[in-house]
C-alpha cells in the first residue's frame, strides 16, 4: 500500500512539475536583415559622399564645398545612367556644363551623415537628381547649331602662343587656345616648333604685328576612381607666360586649372576633354590680359610710362616723340630731359608697358629703327636711330 501511494505521489510531482515548464521553443528562422542604409528613398535619389578640407578652421566653408562635391557626384552618376560613351564624348562641353550648376539639377537631398574628422569634413546625403531636366539639357547641347562666326578686326589686340616643352599633348592644346582666343576676337596664331622659347616666341609677335606672346606648359593628372560611379576623375592645368615683345622678358604669369569626369577605359579621351576645356577657360584670361595690353584698362585710365632712350642722332629724338604721339593708346609724350647719349620721354598711355613698346616699334620703322628693347616695370628702355643714310650726329658723338 505505501508503494501505491508513493508511486502516486511521484507521478502527481511529475505531472505539476511538466505542467509548469515554459513550452519548447519554435525551431528557428531566417534571420532579420536590416534594410539597407545605402537604398535610396527618393524618386531618382543617389546616396553620395563628399568631402572638403577645412582650411582655416573654416568648417562652414568646407560644409558648403563637401556638399557641392557631393551633389557634383550625384548628378555624374545620374548621367552615367542616361547617357552613352558615345554621346559622353560628342557632349563633353555639355556634360561640363552640367556639372558646373549641378545643383540646378537637384531640386532636394536630405543628409544622413556629417562631420569634420582630421580636418577633412564629410557629408554622406542622399539626392534626388532630375534625370528629365538633365535630358532635355543634353538635347539642347546636341542641336546642330552653328556658332556665329565673328570676324576678328584688324585692330584687335594679337597674341602669339607657343609650347613651352614639346610633351604630349601640348602642340593639341596650344591649337584649341588659339582657336578660343580667335572665338574671343583676339588675333591668335600657333607658334611654330622652334619657337618655344621667351626671345623666339616675342621675336615671331613681333614679326607678326602681335601685341602679346604666351609660352604655355600644360599637364594631364589622372586622379583616380570616383567612388561607386564607375567612372575616373581627370584633372589638367596649364601654365602660362607673357613675354613682353620684342625683348622677351616676363610681363605676367597665368594658370588654370580644369577636371572631367569618364568611363574607366575611356582615361585618353577624358584627356582631350580636360584639354578642351581648360583651353576655354585660360584662353577668357588671356583675352583680357591681351585687351589690357593693347587698349588698356575698359574705364580709360592713364598711367604714366618712361621711356629711356640710346640716341646719338638730335633727328633721331624728334622722330621718336613723333612716333609715340602717333600711337592711338597714348594721350600725351613729352620730352623731359636730354643728356650726352640719352633722351627721357613722358608718356601718358592707356596701354602697359609692353604693348606700348611692340605698337611703338611698328609705327617707327619708317624713320627711325628701335632695337635692345628692354622693359622694367613703367620704363621703356630701347636704342633709336635715324634710318636717314647719313644722320646728323649729335655734337660730340659719333654713329656706330
Amino acid at each position: 500500500m505505501k508503494r501505491v501511494l508513493t508511486s502516486a505521489i511521484v507521478l502527481l510531482l511529475a505531472a505539476s512539475a511538466f505542467a509548469q515548464a515554459p513550452p519548447a521553443p519554435p525551431p528557428p528562422g531566417p534571420p532579420l536583415v536590416p534594410a539597407p542604409a545605402d537604398l535610396p528613398t527618393m524618386p531618382g535619389g543617389h546616396i553620395v559622399t563628399g568631402q572638403a578640407p577645412v582650411v582655416g578652421g573654416n568648417a562652414a566653408g568646407a560644409r558648403e564645398r563637401a556638399l557641392d562635391d557631393a551633389i557634383k557626384q550625384a548628378v555624374n552618376q545620374a548621367l552615367a545612367a542616361i547617357v552613352d560613351p558615345q554621346t559622353r564624348a560628342a557632349q563633353a562641353k555639355t556634360l561640363k556644363a552640367i556639372e558646373a550648376k549641378a545643383r540646378s539639377f537637384v531640386p532636394r537631398y536630405r543628409t544622413l551623415e556629417e562631420g569634420e574628422v582630421n580636418g577633412v569634413y564629410t557629408v554622406r546625403m542622399e539626392a534626388e537628381v532630375d534625370e528629365t531636366a538633365l535630358r532635355r539639357r543634353i538635347e539642347r547641347g546636341a542641336s546642330p547649331v552653328t556658332p556665329p562666326v565673328t570676324p576678328v578686326k584688324a585692330g584687335a589686340p594679337g597674341m602669339l602662343v607657343a609650347a613651352a616643352d614639346k610633351g604630349e599633348g601640348s602642340a593639341a592644346f596650344v591649337a584649341s587656345l588659339v582657336t578660343a582666343l580667335s572665338a574671343a576676337s583676339v588675333r591668335a596664331r600657333a607658334g611654330d616648333p622652334g619657337e618655344t622659347t621667351a626671345a623666339a616666341a616675342a621675336q615671331a609677335a613681333s614679326r607678326a604685328s602681335l601685341e602679346q606672346a604666351a609660352l604655355v606648359t600644360s599637364e594631364v593628372v589622372p586622379e583616380g576612381m570616383v567612388r561607386g560611379t564607375g567612372r575616373v576623375a581627370v584633372s589638367c592645368r596649364a601654365n602660362v607666360r607673357l613675354v613682353a615683345v620684342p625683348a622677351g622678358g616676363t610681363v605676367a604669369d597665368r594658370a588654370a586649372t580644369a577636371r572631367v569626369f569618364v568611363d574607366a577605359d575611356k582615361a585618353v579621351d577624358g584627356a582631350g576633354q580636360c584639354r578642351a576645356q581648360l583651353g576655354v577657360d585660360l584662353a577668357g584670361r588671356l583675352a583680357g590680359a591681351a585687351a589690357a595690353g593693347a587698349a588698356g584698362a575698359a574705364s580709360g585710365d592713364l598711367r604714366a610710362v618712361t621711356v629711356d632712350a640710346d640716341v646719338i642722332e638730335p633727328a633721331a629724338i624728334t622722330e621718336l616723340v613723333k612716333s609715340l604721339r602717333g600711337v592711338g593708346a597714348v594721350s600725351a609724350a613729352e620730352l623731359t630731359r636730354v643728356s650726352a647719349g640719352r633722351a627721357e620721354i613722358r608718356v601718358r598711355t592707356r596701354a602697359a608697358p609692353a604693348a606700348l613698346a611692340a605698337a611703338l616699334s611698328r609705327s617707327a620703322g619708317t624713320m627711325i629703327t628701335l632695337s635692345d628693347v628692354q622693359i622694367s616695370g613703367d620704363v621703356i628702355r630701347a636704342r633709336a636711330r635715324l634710318r636717314a643714310a647719313a644722320p646728323v650726329a649729335a655734337p660730340g658723338g659719333s654713329n656706330p
